[in-house]
């Protein structure tokens, strides 16, 4: 602990020598009785000096958690010696918010009592934040000489994107034969049912329909319908971001569009992959199931604006992260025109293409919002209208939800033109 002189000293110190002074031009003893009550306390807090002894420990649950879910920071105080008044807080993150109880408290303990604080807090940006870093300030005797410590219980909390809402989205044109929620026309191997047949010679035995073969009085087996699964490729704009820094960016509400599409094709077992496109160019290459899932979410906790003057080539990815056929959902801003190149490429290469265009005037918060809003409309429009003229469905999100008109913008576009140079 370490011992810090309060601002009352220096008052103290100088009414002292002013009643001294007093004293003695006036040769009365009444000054130096008045200011003799502050010589004593001033004396007292340099003989007196105790040294309190305190356990602290400070647990927090979850340590990962999505934007907007509670975490809960438990403080458990034990001392091994009386207490006088002690003041503790905890200092947040400016992306925090304490939602419950209070991260500021005022305790006096005795001598081998214990008690325990809690209270909530909450994260509207994604990241990785440090908690449990916690600062006393006890005040002993006269309190003109409190004794300040940090004590460091360091716990390292992920916050993922939030989760978006999403309804049925519309199938991409290619699929692979593999175990998905597409069902084909076509009968091999799959769980929906498709109907009876006669038993050919190599047909499974488990497959086949008793009850109709008693009642014919030959064997017949059941019919599948075979199962499909797409490729969705999530390609995120890092060249360029706007907004508040605490408050959240278009790169923070293009990540949370991005984590819901991620949430949503992997339920359907389709295999989903990441590029986020900016002055650093990185992916990770479709897959599919669970693990892929927390891939993903790691890789959304670390994208950051990268400012280049160089873009990588979108022409260097290899195949195998842009498989052919390819659903690929588009997350820019367009406050950098340098993605436009990237996107003509996609287009002539026949890639299926949906574009997510996050507004900077919501994310900025401009007062005058609704003016900003048509003219950034209207500007969007312009310079994207080459590719409406191809049947690329855009959204162009001014709202909480960048996600919110997705399905219909799919099901009014739903035959790309294929194969175009712009």
């Amino acid at each position: 602990m370490q011992r810090r002189y309060q601002a009352q000293n220096y008052l103290y110190f100088g009414l002292l020598l002013t009643g001294l002074l007093l004293s003695a031009m006036s040769r009365r003893i009444e000054p130096l009785c008045m200011v003799l009550p502050l010589a004593c306390a001033l004396v007292c807090s340099r003989l007196a000096r105790p040294v309190p002894v305190l356990d602290i420990n400070v647990a927090i649950t979850p340590i990962q958690a999505f934007e907007g879910d509670p975490i809960t920071v438990c403080v458990h105080l034990r001392a091994e010696t009386d207490i006088p008044p002690m003041e503790f807080w905890h200092p947040l993150p400016p992306e925090a918010t304490c939602t419950a109880g209070a991260s500021r408290h005022l305790v006096t303990l005795a001598r081998g009592e214990e008690k325990t604080f809690e209270h909530q807090v909450t994260f509207i940006r994604r990241g990785e934040y440090t908690l449990g870093r916690l600062y006393t300030r006890i005040h002993p005797n006269v309190g003109l000489q409190p004794l300040l410590a940090e004590h460091l219980d360091e716990q390292t909390c992920r916050i993922y994107p939030q989760m978006l809402p999403l309804s049925r989205l519309m199938p991409p044109w290619h699929t692979h034969i593999s175990f998905g929620h597409y069902v084909a026309r076509a009968a091999g191997e799959g769980v929906e049912f498709a109907g009876i047949r006669p038993y050919n010679s190599g047909d499974r035995i488990r497959r086949i329909h008793w009850p109709t073969s008693l009642k014919q009085q030959q064997l017949y087996v059941n019919e599948y319908y075979r199962e499909h699964n797409a490729d969705v490729i999530l390609l995120l704009d890092t060249l360029m971001a706007a907004g508040h820094p605490h408050r959240g960016t278009t790169l923070d509400i293009s990540v949370r569009a991005a984590a819901s599409l991620a949430s949503y094709y992997l339920r359907q077992k389709d295999r989903v992959g990441l590029v986020s496109y900016g002055g650093v160019c990185t992916w990770l290459q479709p897959s599919s199931g669970q693990q892929q899932w927390y891939r993903i979410l790691d890789a959304l906790l670390a994208a950051r604006t990268h400012f280049s003057y160089h873009s990588k080539d979108i022409t260097l990815i290899p195949p195998r992260v842009l498989p052919p056929g390819a659903l690929i959902f588009v997350l820019t801003s367009l406050l950098d025109r340098r993605i436009e190149a990237a996107l003509n490429d996609l287009v002539a290469r026949s890639f299926q293409l949906v574009m997510v265009v996050v507004s900077p005037v919501y994310a900025m918060g401009s007062r005058h919002f609704e003016g900003e809003s048509r003219l950034w409309r209207l500007e969007t429009e312009a310079n994207l209208h080459k590719f409406h003229s191809l049947g690329v469905p855009i959204i162009l999100q001014d709202t909480e939800d960048p996600l919110a008109h997705l399905h219909e913008a799919l099901t009014r576009r739903q035959v790309w033109q294929r194969g175009k140079s712009l």
